[in-house]
């Protein structure tokens, strides 16, 4: 059996052991909260992340936020049995105020960066699952994910350099989600596999076709009821449709309504990737053998604003990644000044990957998003400026 800890107290298991052990020895095992908070104008943008991997011992995460086209990130990781019941680590914290409802995200004064925050997102829409994300690559189990997400408003406040920015709900939207299961990318690759044997979405794509984009959101109508357009795929190319693709449109109510086929029409900077604006086609079942298409518009809110996910370690940052060991307590940070610079992207295609604030709408309805992606290649649809 594994060790007990104060969770064993509560009537939640799920499984013959204690709450230390999970149901799969895989090491890519992960439990990951994520949110982007965005002010409505554009002008500032907070993130952060957090990720508990019990088969590797690890707690880590980040905080940070963007102004302009400035950076600034924190990095915390430990050991996870230092504080079993903790899903605090270094100076970020993390408390569910109001299960699915609530929740407050703390980052402490720290030495890493001039930077600190407290933060409560509240939700306006329920939580709406995605469609289970399965990945089997020769023989394995490389990807068996399951993401919720939803919108809210944010409220508290920001300091940056000792200058404190209030945080108003009117003013300021965002987006959390909430995974479990086996990941990739969750620590260094084995350097010992048959080449090629990483998995099917993992490894460099660099050379190769590659578009991956993710967009969840949430749109008024002009009675006030509200909806949420979210969908995901990963396309490697060739012909038929995506590797991977879940597709709804959400409503208020939790209903969730299946998209079949989605076509995007996206026009990408060409300096470094950002998606500008584009219309996204969404095809939906109708009466009989019947379909329907429902088109949506959005456009970036401010060229310039995206917080990079690369410096929170969604992929190999300084040597740093999900889930490694990075000692009993660490902390880094770093300010970058210009993130669209593209001597960046000249360093990696990893860092296309941001939180895009953006406007959307479909026809009289209009609203709010966050788009995330990676563009390597020509693709139906797609088209630089």
């Amino acid at each position: 059996m594994a060790e007990l800890t104060g969770e064993d107290e509560f009537f939640n298991h799920q499984i013959v052991n204690t709450f230390a052990a999970v149901g799969t020895a895989d090491r890519g095992w992960t439990e990951k909260a994520w949110f982007a908070l965005m002010r409505k104008d554009g002008s500032l943008q907070a993130s952060f992340g957090l990720g508990k991997y019990a088969n590797r011992n690890v707690v880590d995460g980040f905080a940070g936020v963007q102004i302009g086209t400035r950076q600034m990130t924190v990095r915390a990781s430990r050991m996870l049995s230092s504080e079993p019941g903790s899903m605090g680590v270094g100076p970020l914290g993390y408390a569910v105020v109001t299960p699915l409802e609530a929740i407050r995200l703390t980052l402490d004064q720290n030495e890493a960066q001039p930077l600190r925050f407290d933060l409560t997102f509240t939700a306006t829409m329920p939580a709406f699952f995605e469609k289970r994300d399965v990945v089997i690559h020769q023989g394995r189990v490389a990807s068996d994910v399951i993401r919720f997400h939803q919108a809210g408003t944010v409220s508290g406040w920001i300091e940056i350099e000792g200058q404190r920015h209030d945080v108003r709900p009117d003013d300021w939207f965002g987006f959390r989600d909430r995974s479990w299961g086996i990941r990739e990318h969750v620590g260094q690759d084995p350097a010992d596999l048959v080449p090629g044997n990483i998995g099917a979405s993992g490894g460099n794509k660099a050379g190769s076709a590659f578009h991956f984009n993710w967009l969840v959101s949430r749109i008024e109508r002009p009675d006030g009821s509200a909806y949420d357009l979210a969908y995901y795929f990963r396309d490697f190319g060739g012909e038929g449709p995506p590797e991977f693709f879940s597709g709804y449109i959400n409503e208020s109510d939790g209903r969730q309504i299946p998209i079949l086929h989605l076509y995007p029409e996206v026009e990408y900077r060409a300096s470094d990737r950002a998606a500008m604006r584009g219309r996204i086609h969404a095809v939906l079942a109708g009466k009989g053998a019947s379909t329907q298409t429902r088109t949506f518009e959005f456009e970036a809110i401010d060229p310039d604003m995206g917080f990079r996910l690369h410096p929170g370690m969604y992929g190999a940052w300084k040597g740093q990644i999900h889930g490694s060991y990075k000692g009993e307590s660490f902390l880094d940070g770093e300010t970058i000044e210009d993130v669209n610079s593209p001597a960046k992207l000249a360093e990696t295609y990893r860092w296309q990957i941001r939180d895009r604030p953006v406007r959307i709408r479909e026809g009289e309805n209009s609203g709010f998003g966050d788009m995330e992606s990676i563009i390597l290649g020509d693709y139906p649809g797609v088209t630089f400026v």
